[in-house]
């Protein structure tokens, strides 16, 4: 299903899309992940709008219930909003960490199975037409957690056509004998701990780091890998992915690491930027379909 129709032949843009920030804001990989899908929605001719969460308050759905959301991130989302359109609205949930736990990390526990007393928003997951996670380990918490049949993965992270074509373009940079790590204040990210790695294994490391993405990637592409730890469970990290595009070792704690589960795991280079762009181009039909799927 491509595009809903009124009566008149004209396409009917319905969905509204709520996060709690958008690629304009930060440039985390949830918003740019996000930021490709509103993209293609917008050119599906479906998109109706884009909001905050924290802009959205039960009046606000009240007047769009016969609108289709698709919501990212809701911290910002009121408990009364969450209640209102759990049982009001037709809404995708598009997760990209876990939210059902009130630490936003599972990492804790054992097999990352959450206490009863520490789940949050059962009812706003339960009642979701689709929950689409991030990669066959993401799913599998989600559903060792919660069990509903709305879980759905779409096996990776998503970047725009232009992105990928910067990326092919980097793979002929030379190389460094060294490996990179991130240098960033983020204590999930666990700069100290993937340093003190390189060390205790004698490699030559770089801490890299810039606020201009594609900067970033082409400093990432000049060393023969990247050395990356943290500190929960990750679904998809976006610079896995962007390590292996730019034929890159990615050292790391697979455990924790959702994507180095799946089966396309092992390309890199060229043949892994086509495989990502033929992997988001199913993903981007699916969330249309489960879209209107009731």
């Amino acid at each position: 299903m491509e595009k809903q129709h009124t009566g008149n032949g004209s396409t009917v843009s319905d969905v509204i899309f709520i996060a709690d920030f958008f690629a304009g804001d930060v440039t985390g990989g949830a918003e740019l992940h996000d930021d490709v899908v509103i993209s293609h929605l917008k050119a599906s001719g479906i998109l109706h709008s884009k909001i905050r969460s924290q802009q959205v308050d039960v009046e606000y759905l009240s007047k769009n219930k016969d609108k289709r959301f698709m919501i990212g991130n809701f911290a910002g989302l009121s408990f009364e909003c969450l209640v209102y359109l759990a049982s009001n609205c037709k809404y995708l949930l598009y997760e990209h960490d876990y939210k059902f736990v009130d630490s936003r990390n599972p990492i804790a526990f054992p097999n990352f199975v959450v206490p009863k007393r520490n789940i949050i928003n059962i009812n706003f997951y339960k009642n979701a037409m689709k929950v689409v996670c991030l990669s066959g380990m993401h799913r599998k918490i989600f559903q060792d957690n919660l069990g509903f049949e709305n879980l759905e993965n779409i096996n990776c992270s998503m970047w725009t056509d232009d992105s990928l074509d910067k990326i092919l373009d980097m793979l002929g940079n030379e190389k460094l004998d060294k490996m990179a790590v991130i240098n960033s204040p983020n204590r999930l990210k666990k700069t100290k701990e993937a340093a003190e790695f390189c060390k205790s294994r004698g490699l030559e490391f770089d801490l890299i780091a810039s606020r201009d993405y594609y900067e970033f990637l082409k400093m990432l592409s000049r060393y023969s890998g990247l050395v990356f730890m943290t500190g929960h469970p990750e679904p998809t990290p976006r610079v896995a992915i962007e390590a292996k595009m730019l034929d890159c070792k990615f050292v790391s704690q697979k455990n924790l690491i959702g994507v180095a589960h799946e089966d396309y795991f092992d390309l890199s280079g060229a043949h892994m930027v086509e495989r990502v762009r033929e992997m988001r181009d199913d993903a981007l039909v699916k969330i249309k379909d489960w879209l209107y799927e009731v």
